[in-house]
């Protein structure tokens, strides 16, 4: 008699343990950054066409964030406001820009559609700048003339930002081409400095001029020893100080 009574109450007992478990699983993954940081990074796990994965951050009005999502298969991502509307794409770089309410913004990523299935890990990274850090103060960059460009993009992130609105897809084979840098140099209103690849110098290098008077920043890129791309690939609009690193 016992035995029938108690066996109703551990179907019950089961059926809410499966329930928190996968509650907790589903639970989205709270992103927090580390005091002073502006990057942070969380992982989770893909597990097929139909999974998704979900994180959750605190952000304030007027943040400039910028969210990557990267994985061993394709991806597709989007951004949702705490009123609900929505922002995403591909897998890659799913949103870049301001946004404009207070509150927990969830991050939902699932497989793309596009693809081939897979299940894997995958790792969700956010740059969050403080309100106002998107547009660095010009007058301010002067005092890295003789400083690696490293040592500004730490204490300036919204430099590197501008980096990454101007060069796209190209940002990566600029930062490769960083891996050995030398310190700035001031030619006129206008920061100069270039990096290589290791074991790679004067054949894969970057030249990379910001402009103290607004804080615009210019890149060239050499690949195989030649000057093949430069941002804005316009030359005439570039600094005649780039132009001059350029032609050395």
């Amino acid at each position: 008699m016992n035995i029938r009574k108690s066996f109703p109450v551990a179907i019950i007992i089961c059926a809410v343990v499966l329930i928190a478990a996968a509650q907790t699983k589903n639970a989205p993954r709270r992103i927090v950054f580390a005091r002073g940081a502006t990057v942070a990074r969380s992982t989770g796990y893909m597990r097929g066409i139909r999974s998704e994965v979900w994180f959750v951050l605190r952000l304030s009005a007027g943040q400039h964030i910028r969210v990557e999502v990267g994985g061993s298969g394709s991806t597709r991502g989007v951004v949702i406001w705490p009123s609900g509307k929505q922002d995403g794409g591909p897998g890659g770089v799913i949103y870049d820009g301001e946004v404009d309410e207070t509150g927990d913004y969830k991050i939902a990523v699932g497989e793309s559609l596009m693809g081939e299935a897979w299940r894997g890990p995958l790792t969700v990274t956010v740059e969050a700048l403080p309100r106002g850090q998107a547009s660095p103060d010009p007058s301010d960059l002067g005092k890295y003339a003789g400083k690696y460009p490293s040592e500004m993009f730490r204490d300036v992130p919204a430099i590197r930002t501008r980096l990454r609105r101007l060069l796209g897809v190209n940002y990566k084979a600029f930062t490769d081409r960083m891996q050995v840098e030398v310190p700035f140099e001031k030619d006129g209103d206008v920061l100069v400095t270039r990096g290589c690849m290791a074991h790679s110098c004067t054949i894969e290098e970057a030249i990379l001029a910001i402009d103290l008077n607004d804080a615009s920043v210019y890149v060239a890129l050499k690949m195989n020893s030649k000057i093949s791309r430069t941002f804005p690939a316009n030359r005439s609009q570039l600094p005649e100080a780039l132009k001059r690193a350029m032609a050395q």
